[in-house]
């Protein structure tokens, strides 16, 4: 009776571990990036792993094992890097997207807020509403969390005095017109708009709260260790 409980146990919790990993899965995917980064990872796989689907008839398990933990690898790699680099997420947009044609901006009106988040400090970001005009009609959009800024939880500001701060550096970005708006000339109702073209913006990644998380980590474990140290030492003194 034990066993068999045992192995309902066990099958129940392997149907929901794969069904939540699966969901994780599709979320960033398909929700939280575009699906062609998810398609680039699969053709760069297929074309550097060619020679290993040789064997694709022989061991089918194990070269789609190691072509999905590769192509999982390269995804990761690829979302990285356009999360850390709004100049190459914008290259290759216009990359994907040859039709889209820059616009010019008529009015532009920025909102920044404040996300709470879940274990961590919290991080500002910015939804922008803007008019552009195409062939003499003007269109309206808007560009939710155009931009974010992620900050460690070490940072002692209160939220307010750092969302006042990022709206200052979002001003600063709209006067000097460090933004690119683009429109399909087919459905010039559709637009996109990327708020900054720096080569490198390491705190708006997702990337920076995971190595801010990591040294947050490490600094922690040095301090457990270091307390354990000297209490050992105090302890021999006496």
């Amino acid at each position: 009776m034990t066993e068999k409980f045992k192995k309902i146990s066990d099958s129940f919790f392997s149907v929901l571990g794969i069904i939540v990993a699966g969901g994780g899965i599709l979320f960033v995917v398909f929700i939280e990036n575009p699906v062609r980064y998810f398609f680039y990872a699969l053709f760069l796989v297929m074309v550097t792993r060619f020679k290993s689907f040789r064997n694709f008839r022989n061991d089918f398990k194990k070269v789609v094992s190691n072509s999905l933990i590769a192509t999982g690898v390269v995804y990761l790699a690829l979302i990285t890097v356009f999360s850390l680099s709004p100049f190459l997420k914008i290259l290759e947009f216009k990359w994907s997207h040859p039709d889209w044609k820059p616009v010019n901006v008529q009015m532009i009106q920025p909102f920044t807020s404040w996300d709470n988040g879940y274990k961590r400090k919290g991080n500002s970001y910015v939804t922008i509403d803007y008019e552009y005009q195409f062939n003499g009609t003007t269109y309206k959009n808007s560009e939710p969390e155009a931009l974010y800024r992620y900050y460690p939880f070490w940072n002692g500001k209160k939220s307010k005095e750092l969302v006042n701060e990022f709206s200052k550096s979002v001003s600063e970005k709209i006067q000097k017109k460090d933004y690119l708006i683009l429109t399909h000339p087919h459905h010039p109702e559709k637009s996109k708009l990327f708020l900054s073209t720096d080569l490198f913006y390491f705190q708006g990644s997702l990337f920076y709260e995971a190595v801010t998380g990591l040294v947050g980590f490490i600094l922690i474990f040095l301090g457990i260790i270091g307390a354990i140290f000297l209490w050992s030492l105090k302890k021999k003194h006496k």
